[in-house]
């Protein structure tokens, strides 16, 4: 007796769909599949640059997904074991009340728990006051406050836009009696701590009979002030329709990216100061660190240079210094690459988002920070002189402020403050203290002033490289020779710490696998029935 035996048939069709699957196995490496994902959740005033870099490195395989609620929320996140990072403008506190007169104590939670963590610099902005005010309908861009009369709106004591305190600051303008409606944090925020210490270290008979606490995350509510959650919230308030009259603080990425102005604030050297990237930089030479890279930013506030913007700061990254509850070396990996892009070409695209690039020395910082955080990749060594980088430091960590033609802004010839304005056209005052917005692009250009986005010249243009890397206005890349036909081409974003070549993007790949994945199910029994045509049947 004969029977079929489908053995070979089986067993060639196995074999047909191996060899066919084979770019299923290939195409993924790259892709953010082949990386373990970290989460990280905190500061709104950061947001805007963290979520651009989380962007930036998706394309190259890391998986980085970030929630901004607010720093208070994102310690407390960290702290609960919740997130694999955190980002807060503040560190951990010891003895912190909240409004509702709550005490907590950070850093005893996290020394009950064993945590440990490190800090990093991550980014350097300004505390900015976006305002919606108009005169006769027209919008104002160029209000000027001083700290006095900032602290005076905030606690409730200026109530209008024509009190005498702020037409003494704008004399030049015909102010309206517009009611002030201060727009607040509702939720604990890193934006509201650094506000608060501002004015408690620089106006402090003012602010401490309103809340005697000094510095708080959690800003109280009183008199006409609203709040609102984030400084997505906040900004949202000012710029819609029923805000006319308010002001927040935020950061000044939140007011570029709705073309709003934000407001000049009057340094110690009697100057209004817009917080661009330059004046921002500049108040920050004289920020003092702590060993852990905390900030003492009293000298800031003080920075005795026309230039300095006072409310300037930066922000940190918590993260791990040690394989702890579900953090191990596979999800370090990954954090140690997202953090050396964003110190390094990530860093290129500051100005453009409305902050300023970390300088060598606070680089430093996080390095060692990479360096204690396990499965990290070695970051690479440090320029020899932090205060002269050479070519090589820069093709090895493309900081713009590591490249040999950076211009440090507080070594730049000191001119006369530019008009208040955006990009586009002149700024001209009327008579009756209205502005005409000149015509022209919306759009911010890396390192412009961001006080008027949308209307005026008055751009406080980013630092000449003399021909060395620049920025492209449209991608915010980092561009040898100073744009795409420039030598070099463009320096890769990523390329040292993510991956020497970009996968295909995600589209092509789930195409290709959905062809290969048809032709290892189709594939196989076609080639089998052309190459079985003529046989009989295997017999025994």
């Amino acid at each position: 007796m004969t029977r079929t035996t489908r053995l070979p048939a089986h067993l060639l069709r196995v074999a047909i769909a191996s060899v066919l699957a084979v770019p299923l196995l290939v195409l993924p490496s790259g892709t953010a599949s082949a990386a373990a994902g970290i989460h990280g959740s905190g500061s709104t005033w950061s947001s805007p640059a963290t979520m651009q870099w989380s962007a930036d490195v998706a394309a190259r395989g890391l998986a980085v997904d970030y929630t901004p609620n607010g720093s208070t929320a994102g310690r407390n996140d960290f702290m609960s074991h919740l997130v694999d990072f955190a980002v807060s403008e503040i560190p951990f506190q010891g003895n912190y009340v909240d409004r509702a007169g709550q005490a907590t104590n950070e850093l005893a939670r996290l020394q009950a728990d064993n945590t440990k963590f490190k800090y990093l610099p991550i980014v350097a902005g300004g505390t900015s006051f976006m305002y919606n005010l108009k005169i006769r309908g027209q919008q104002v861009r160029n209000l000027q406050l001083s700290p006095r009369t900032i602290a005076g709106i905030f606690t409730n004591q200026i109530k209008v836009w024509n009190d005498k305190a702020i037409k003494d600051d704008n004399p030049a303008l015909s102010l309206p009696a517009t009611p002030i409606t201060p727009v607040v944090r509702s939720d604990g925020s890193g934006t509201s701590a650094q506000f608060t210490a501002f004015l408690t270290n620089q106006v402090n008979d003012i602010w401490r009979p309103f809340f005697p606490g000094g510095m708080t995350s959690e800003f109280p509510v009183k008199g006409a002030t609203k709040a609102q959650a984030g400084s997505e919230g906040v900004a949202n308030y000012v710029a819609a329709g029923y805000g006319e009259g308010a002001i927040t603080y935020v950061e000044t990425a939140y007011a570029i990216q709705r073309q709003f102005p934000v407001a000049s604030v009057k340094n110690v050297a009697g100057v209004y100061t817009q917080p661009s990237s330059d004046a921002v930089s500049i108040a920050l030479t004289k920020a003092r660190l702590n060993p852990d890279s905390t900030q003492i930013l009293d000298d800031v506030y003080t920075n005795p240079d026309k230039r300095a913007y006072p409310i300037s700061s930066y922000s940190y990254m918590i993260v791990p210094a040690a394989k702890q509850f579900s953090f191990d070396e596979s999800k370090g990996e990954t954090l140690g690459k997202f953090i050396k892009y964003f110190l390094c070409a990530g860093q290129g695209q500051a100005p453009r988002l409305g902050y300023s690039p970390l300088p060598p020395k606070l680089v430093s910082f996080g390095y060692d920070a990479i360096k204690s955080i396990p499965g990290a990749p070695d970051p690479g060594a440090l320029p020899a002189n932090l205060d002269k980088p050479t070519k090589a430091d820069h093709d090895a960590c493309p900081n713009p402020t590591f490249d040999p033609a950076w211009v440090p802004p507080e070594q730049k010839q000191q001119q006369q403050q530019p008009q208040q304005g955006g990009p586009g056209g002149a700024n001209n005052q009327n008579n009756n203290g209205t502005t005409n917005n000149g015509t022209g692009g919306n759009t911010p250009k890396p390192g412009d002033t961001p006080g008027a986005a949308g209307g005026g010249t008055g751009a406080t243009q980013g630092p000449d490289t003399g021909g060395g890397a620049g920025l492209d206005p449209g991608t915010g890349e980092v561009v040898a020779g100073g744009d795409k036909s420039g030598p070099g081409g463009p320096v890769s974003a990523g390329s040292v710490e993510a991956g020497d070549s970009p996968p295909l993007p995600p589209v092509w790949f789930y195409a290709l696998t959905l062809v290969c994945l048809m032709a290892a199910v189709f594939g196989a029994p076609f080639l089998y029935g052309r190459l079985g045509r003529g046989r009989g049947p295997d017999v025994r």
